[in-house]
């Protein structure tokens, strides 16, 4: 294999950011083709990256060019028809988060990918952030013992989506090719929700790869506010084995000021104090305290990395990084969560 051929579903916002920059830029791949059925974006991303092969849909593309993987950055509730695709087409896939909105469509597309011997990565930049894979493998380790509690913030600038209107984030973000759909983020039948689909899938997903814990319960308060979406959830969470945890989110934070995501993990012998945003992290145990080198900001979200992982393990290079399993206990999580604010109980997120 010379290159790499990376086929590119949605030419929305995230994907002209950061993952048709990531292909464009990794001397093993190329982009194959783009597909959106917005012809404005269409041809707005293939000018930008010089592509030649453009489609309306990805049924059209995948039936037309080779490829060799396919990344997949649509609406959230498109995420699972346009994945059954890719994978049914045997080509390993980076899905944008969340993996799908319903827990049963994400297990069938972990058996499809293993019946068609397709890795499935799901787009988790934090899972390749350097502090997190140190903590990770702390923990495995036993540096801090058993883990007892967990605290989760996860307070971010996206009100503004949530209404509608991404106009306000342009300086903040950047927009280098397009901007993000109005209607992608504040309607419930494209984005399946607000704080949860959004920006809690990516804490649950960190909270959980980096412990290891399975929750077993989940009540939670949620809060929409003047927005068609939820704003602001608060959860707490019984886990396996005894441990139990806290995570609370919110899209409130103005443009312009910091946004929050800090995580806290306390076992029997020691504790891990990680700040995602500010890129510190210090691990406790008695007698010493451990603290990471700072993070200079452009590797505290390593927007690239799903990209680049999805590249080698095309090539042999790496293991999957973010796989499927991890973002179906995501979607179980943010499941279990709506499912308990709405009903007012506790849930178990393996009976959603």
């Amino acid at each position: 294999m010379s290159k790499v051929r990376v086929a590119v579903i949605g030419c929305g916002w995230w994907t002209t950011f950061a993952h048709l920059p990531a292909i464009a830029g990794h001397p093993d791949a190329e982009i194959a083709a783009l597909a959106d059925p917005d012809r404005h974006r269409l041809a707005a991303a293939a000018e930008a990256f010089e592509v030649d092969a453009t489609f309306a849909t990805a049924e059209e593309l995948l039936n037309e060019v080779k490829a060799d993987a396919a990344v997949i950055a649509v609406p959230h509730t498109l995420h699972y028809p346009i994945a059954r695709l890719t994978l049914d087409h045997g080509l390993p896939t980076l899905l944008e988060k969340p993996m799908v909105i319903e827990p049963r469509h994400g297990r069938e597309l972990l058996a499809l990918a293993k019946r068609r011997d397709a890795e499935l990565l799901i787009d988790y930049p934090w899972h390749y952030n350097r502090h997190a894979l140190t903590i990770r493998k702390e923990l495995a380790d036993g540096v801090i013992g058993p883990i007892e509690h967990v605290s989760c913030l996860y307070a971010s600038s996206v009100r503004e989506l949530y209404r509608g209107n991404p106009e306000p984030y342009r300086d903040l973000w950047g927009y280098p090719v397009n901007a993000p759909g109005a209607s992608t983020y504040s309607d419930p039948a494209l984005s399946g929700g607000g704080q949860g689909q959004t920006q809690i899938t990516h804490a649950a997903a960190l909270m959980l790869w980096l412990t290891g814990l399975r929750p077993r319960g989940v009540s939670a308060f949620s809060a929409n506010f003047e927005l068609p979406v939820d704003l602001a959830d608060g959860v707490a969470i019984r886990f396996d084995g005894g441990a139990i945890g806290v995570l609370s989110s919110t899209g409130a934070v103005l443009p312009g000021h910091d946004e929050i995501a800090r995580f806290e993990i306390f076992g029997r012998d020691g504790h891990v104090l990680f700040d995602v945003n500010r890129g510190t992290a210090s691990i406790h145990v008695a007698g010493m305290t451990k603290n990471l080198l700072e993070l200079p900001h452009e590797q505290r979200n390593p927007e690239h990395a799903p990209a680049h992982n999805l590249i080698d393990v095309v090539l042999g290079r790496a293991s999957n990084g973010s796989s499927g399993e991890i973002g179906l206990g995501a979607v179980e999580f943010v499941a279990a969560v709506y499912q308990s604010a709405r009903e007012g109980r506790i849930v178990d997120p393996a009976d959603v």
